[in-house]
């Protein structure tokens, strides 16, 4: 880079001091806190200009985003769920700001349109979050969430003649189960905020308290506390999830909907129990792979293993299907394994033959004998599966394939490796590849990890950077916001030690990792490597990506966010891929790097 970008100036409140058990943080941009101040609203102004203006002298910036386009015009689809007797699945035809919720009548019937949120508003920040359809397929709860914030409002419409309930329920932050007499539903809301809190929905940095599951209120002595219920396949129970934050650890009640008064549950239990579903409960008390157990509801105390904890691998899920069977999924160094068992025993019955990649979505019911199987690798966007489990062959077809224009798998391969830890536990990597490559450390890569919510990446497809080549992992430095030291004061060549060119990206509404992270380093990050200094070595660019009216990836238009739910019947999983963004972080680092445009 050659001259350094001019900065604007910001002001730094050295008085504002936290003393935590007698350590004194001094934290000069705590009124970044307050995203709806003139000050930090200006902060943002400033800093989204200075990125827009480097990004303008991209010359390859237009024609990643037409490229990117391109690869994202086709079709795609979700895993399809089953109600009543009806199909139901999620389509994009392609550059679709928002996904449509289709319907079949049967599996080869042709499909209508139940609902299509594009149209919502004009530049798409309005998104469907929430699809429930109630166990006979006459109605559909459905959730709309603006910006990408997590707040949802529901509405109910008749599946038969689309017609939309004039109820609206709102401050919603999670929807659960309608009941099998379909008479009603669970979700879980907040208080409804006062107006100065409206004003910041969904770019809040406060805690949300006191939670309410409706149509029960519990324990408001605990306002952390988060409520999840899950109607049993029998219909006459419920079981109600109690969380207090994202480590893996809950209370659970359950509820005798046959009976008048029938909350009971271990109320006994004054500890946190490890996160447990279903009548035969997933659970990882004293099993940190988690294994499978039976409870007897009338003897709550007495725990049976049914499935016993790997030596190794992870069991992730376990859903049970046609009549008496278990389709677990393990998770085996970095990847996906799927088995058939015995409800009863837990025995291995069969093993589905998938290749290294990921299960992004089971659908499937104790009273079906099919069940759908949504399948991404590095090579492979999407694959859907139906499994015929009536049978002996477990035979797995496609039934659906997503496929990308111009993207031919057989030229890329993928290579697994691990890498020994510091306390020498071996952690997997995958190499991606143009085949034939000779690895010798003379090419780029792009590398990637994640670290949140004790959450293991496993290989999944990216359209945007499937042509990128993973080659090597590496040990690194990085500065949090409290020790950002400049480079060329540790190194005695001091001007050649200089933090390399950083974008940080946030959005607006990120109301799950709030923006005021991001805004305090880069403002840290360019006081000190910077503007502090009259004439500083650092010439690299140090700038942020901020998005607008845009939350945590959720509920982004397809301009902004290439999204596709892939929605089960008990679980919906995000294929992320920004065009906007991922095109400005490319050319970013094009001319960052010097490199040119190949045809």
């Amino acid at each position: 880079m050659g001259s350094p970008l001019e900065y604007p100036a910001r002001r730094r409140d050295q008085s504002v001091v936290d003393d935590y058990h007698g350590i004194k943080i001094t934290d000069p941009y705590r009124w970044l806190e307050d995203p709806d101040s003139d000050e930090a609203k200006e902060f943002v102004e400033k800093q989204a200009n200075l990125t827009q203006s480097l990004l303008k002298t991209c010359e390859t910036r237009e024609k990643l985003r037409c490229q990117l386009t391109k690869l994202f015009d086709h079709p795609r689809y979700s895993t399809p769920f089953k109600k009543g007797d009806k199909y139901f699945y999620f389509k994009n035809t392609g550059l679709q700001p928002q996904n449509v919720l289709c319907m079949q009548n049967n599996i080869d019937a042709e499909a209508e349109v139940l609902l299509d949120p594009n149209g919502l508003s004009e530049d798409g920040p309005v998104s469907l979050k929430i699809a429930v359809v109630s166990e006979d397929a006459k109605y559909l709860a459905y959730g709309l969430s603006a910006s990408g914030s997590d707040w949802v409002s529901i509405n109910v419409m008749r599946v038969e003649d689309k017609f939309v309930e004039p109820h609206t329920l709102s401050w919603v932050i999670f929807f659960h189960y309608c009941t099998h007499d379909n008479k009603g539903f669970f979700y879980s809301r907040y208080p409804a905020p006062n107006q100065r809190e409206k004003l910041d929905a969904g770019t809040q940095t406060n805690s949300n308290l006191n939670q309410e599951l409706y149509y029960h209120f519990l324990d408001p002595e605990n306002p952390k506390f988060r409520f999840e219920a899950q109607v049993m396949d029998d219909g006459k129970h419920v079981l109600l999830n109690i969380e207090e934050s994202s480590d893996p650890v809950n209370k659970l009640y359950y509820c005798d909907l046959s009976t008048i008064n029938g909350m009971e549950g271990f109320k006994n239990r004054t500890d946190m129990l490890p996160f447990v579903k279903l009548f035969t409960f997933l659970t990882n008390k004293d099993a940190p792979k988690y294994k499978l157990i039976r409870v007897d509801l009338n003897e709550p105390s007495v725990w049976t293993n049914v499935i016993e904890e790997s030596e190794k691998d992870v069991l992730e899920s376990a859903d049970v299907v046609n009549g008496n069977q278990i389709l677990v999924s393990y998770l085996s160094d970095a990847k996906n394994v799927l088995q058939i068992r015995e409800l009863q025993t837990g025995w291995l019955v069969h093993q589905l033959l998938i290749e290294i990649g990921t299960v992004y979505g089971i659908s499937g019911r104790r009273k079906d004998g099919e069940v759908f199987i949504g399948f991404t690798s590095f090579l492979t966007l999407g694959i859907i599966y139906r499994c015929n489990l009536a049978g002996d062959a477990h035979e797995m077809k496609i039934f659906r394939e997503i496929v990308v224009p111009g993207f031919d798998h057989a030229e890329f391969q993928v290579n697994q490796e691990f890498v020994p830890s510091k306390d020498g536990t071996k952690i997997p990597l995958f190499i991606v590849s143009k085949k034939n490559i000779i690895l010798d450390g003379s090419h780029p890569c792009l590398l990637y990890g994640y670290g949140g919510f004790n959450s293991s990446l496993t290989p999944t497809f990216d359209t945007l950077t499937w042509f990128i080549i993973f080659i090597f992992a590496c040990d690194f430095r990085y500065s949090p916001l409290h020790n950002v030291r400049r480079p060329w004061e540790q190194h005695q060549d001091e001007k050649q030690h200089q933090y390399p060119p950083t974008m940080l990206l946030t959005a607006d509404h990120d109301d799950r990792v709030v923006p005021l992270h991001s805004l305090k380093l880069l403002a840290t990050m360019q006081y000190i490597l910077c503007t502090s200094l009259e004439n500083s070595p650092q010439t690299n660019p140090i700038i942020a990506r901020i998005e607008r009216k845009a939350g945590h990836g959720c509920g982004r238009p397809t301009q902004k966010t290439m999204s596709i739910y892939m929605i089960s019947s008990s679980e919906s999983f995000l294929l992320d891929c920004a065009i906007d963004e991922a095109a400005d972080q490319y050319s970013f680092m094009d001319k960052m790097l010097g490199a040119s445009w190949i045809n």
